[in-house]
């Protein structure tokens, strides 16, 4: 098996330390401006808009508006659209037509394309496929996602679910789950470890929480390639300040 790697602009990933996102939410086009250039000058390598702190479920033309926005304030940074759904913990209405028609049509303007899009795996595996397509058609990298803000599943199924989206189109695959005890951080982290020897893609695995703050910092260990720090506001529960984590993974990879 051979291992690929990605590439975001500047950045690989797959390699080396894990790189550092910073999410940036807002309550109008103005703030994300504002938040992506804090996240900017924070040193962040990948911005993630979450573009669900606006709007529930945008039109394509108003989510190349907000990428244009952010473009704008931070345009040396490579850029994650998402748009997180109800299904998977966001703002996001949990249409999985709209849903599919927003992604697609998004990868349809090529004056405002980000560099990767997520794209949740409960969306359905057709529609998961179909949106893979789109994104590649665009020259984007799709970056499939799952989360669990209740529990952390068996090994096994957090194992099925990122195998699931590398065979359904995944450049990258993620998934973040909710640990009740420290034996459930461990869950995750030998998860990942095992997909991570058998995947070809890269992907990204967090406990969230206090609890799983380990993993956070420690990804490049059991295979994470990115995680996620925050800027003055947080996307979910465990993330630290974005400078502090880079500094962690710095000494870690170091030592490593």
């Amino acid at each position: 098996m051979e291992k690929k790697t990605v590439r975001w602009r500047q950045l690989t990933l797959g390699t080396g330390r894990p790189a550092v996102c910073v999410p940036v939410m807002g309550r109008d086009e103005r703030a994300l401006g504002a938040f992506a250039h804090a996240a900017a000058l924070a040193g962040a390598e990948v911005i993630e808009l979450r573009a669900d702190s606006l709007l529930a479920m945008p039109t394509a033309a108003q989510a190349a508006s907000m990428i244009r926005a952010v473009r704008a304030a931070a345009p040396d940074v490579p850029l994650l659209f998402t748009l997180r759904t109800a299904r998977d913990g966001g703002a996001g209405l949990p249409d999985a037509d709209a849903y599919e028609a927003l992604l697609c049509g998004l990868m349809a303007l090529e004056d405002a394309l980000p560099d990767a899009l997520d794209c949740e795996l409960s969306v359905g595996e057709a529609a998961f496929s179909r949106i893979a397509a789109c994104a590649h058609d665009a020259g984007v990298s799709l970056v499939g996602s799952s989360h669990d803000f209740a529990k952390t599943p068996e090994r096994t199924e957090i194992v099925r679910r990122l195998t699931l989206m590398e065979r359904l189109g995944a450049d990258v695959c993620k998934i973040a789950v909710m640990p009740k005890t420290r034996a459930d951080v461990l869950t995750l982290m030998q998860a990942a470890l095992e997909a991570d020897e058998s995947l070809c893609a890269p992907l990204i695995a967090i406990s969230m929480g206090p609890l799983g703050a380990i993993t956070r910092v420690g990804g490049e260990l059991f295979g994470s390639c990115l995680t996620f720090g925050a800027v003055g506001q947080t996307s979910a529960p465990g993330q630290m300040d974005a400078r502090a984590l880079r500094g962690a993974l710095t000494l870690l990879h170091g030592a490593m």
